[in-house]
């Protein structure tokens, strides 16, 4: 029976076991095979938030990449991504901890730059030189922003999640940050095709804090929420991203946004670290006051996530915005999280 070796780390902090997200690492010898039967009873057995597959280097019978693009990027390596539910085509804390534990084993291929192959796309993965054994990575990811028309109401948001009503006085307007959202409705962006999340907000943290997480079932949906055409088998992704914005400044031509975040999802589920979720976050805000700032096309976010939960984790998002053209909403360039990770457990599996 294939024994495949594995690590755990947790991403998005250096302290071990009290700190960051979890994510359970799988390396597939050349000479096995796994079904996505397997990948998903795996990632069941694990039962963290997401578990990454890393397979041999890419070939041109793979089918995620033509023979012409493997010929240009002949050194990428596949990996698949998988929650106890499903496979996402992009995730965050999955790609920069295969990212930091690659860069820490050593190989040469994966010294300085290097890149992954998932289901949206190439990342490109950077480490500074001389920290092979830690400091942060960062992930060069790709992206496909689709900000959506259609909001979805707060009563809405008040199914998904438990928002504290009774503890403000019923007055919505404690409760988020602004009218507009009590007006008109938390936005909804993907990051890629798949990977959604409604953005809700809220006055303070003290209210961030108050949030509960919702019912097990009572969940958002792409095609009754936001109008969204799923494919027949399709399981679109799309949580609740929950923040309050701490401060901003603008500097030397660069915008930076300190914010506080939850992610809520699947109903009764709490996630400590959502990277994909931060860059959509960042992404939008990005936009937002890039149409005002027009001259400031570079923002940086610093997202710290999971501190109700007991997990701080401390996510960096950096978006560079299309030059601004007047009469036309500003678009996203490039999109770079980072973040840092430590090694927690290592072991064999047997299949």
């Amino acid at each position: 029976m294939p024994r495949l070796t594995y690590v755990t780390l947790d991403v998005f902090t250096t302290t071990p076991m009290v700190a960051g997200n979890p994510l359970a690492i799988v390396t597939i010898p050349a000479d096995v095979t796994l079904t996505k039967t397997q990948e998903h009873q795996i990632a069941r057995e694990f039962g963290y938030s997401e578990t990454v597959f890393i397979y041999p280097l890419a070939t041109p019978q793979d089918d995620l990449l033509s023979a012409t693009v493997l010929k240009s990027k002949p050194d990428l390596t596949r990996i698949s991504i998988w929650t106890v539910l499903q496979e996402l085509p992009f995730a965050g804390h999955p790609t920069v901890g295969t990212g930091w534990y690659l860069s820490s084993t050593g190989e040469e291929r994966y010294t300085g730059e290097f890149k992954l192959l998932i289901p949206a796309g190439v990342l490109q993965i950077s480490k500074p030189a001389g920290s092979s054994s830690g400091g942060r990575v960062t992930v060069d990811t790709p992206h496909k922003i689709t900000l959506w028309e259609r909001r979805i109401p707060t009563k809405r948001i008040g199914e998904i999640i438990g928002l504290p009503y009774t503890y403000f006085e019923n007055d919505e307007g404690k409760i988020f940050a602004t009218r507009e959202v009590v007006r008109d409705g938390v936005p909804v962006i993907s990051i890629v095709d798949g990977v959604s999340y409604g953005l809700a907000e809220f006055a303070s943290v003290t209210v961030l804090g108050a949030l509960n997480v919702g019912r097990k079932g009572v969940t958002l949906d792409m095609a009754a929420d936001v109008g969204g055409t799923v494919p027949p088998g399709g399981r679109p992704f799309i949580g609740c991203y929950c923040y309050t914005v701490l401060g901003d400044r603008v500097m030397g031509g660069k915008g930076k946004v300190e914010v506080r975040t939850r992610m809520f999802f699947d109903g009764d589920q709490e996630d400590p670290a959502t990277g994909s979720a931060a860059c959509a976050l960042a992404s939008y805000l990005a936009i937002v006051r890039g149409g005002v700032e027009t001259g400031v096309d570079e923002w940086e976010f610093e997202v710290t996530q999971g501190v109700e939960m007991g997990r701080k984790s401390d996510i960096g998002v950096r978006i560079e915005l299309e030059k601004a053209v007047e009469g036309q909403a500003r678009t996203v360039k490039k999109v770079f999280l980072d973040g840092d990770a430590v090694k927690v457990m290592e072991g064999v599996l047997t299949v």
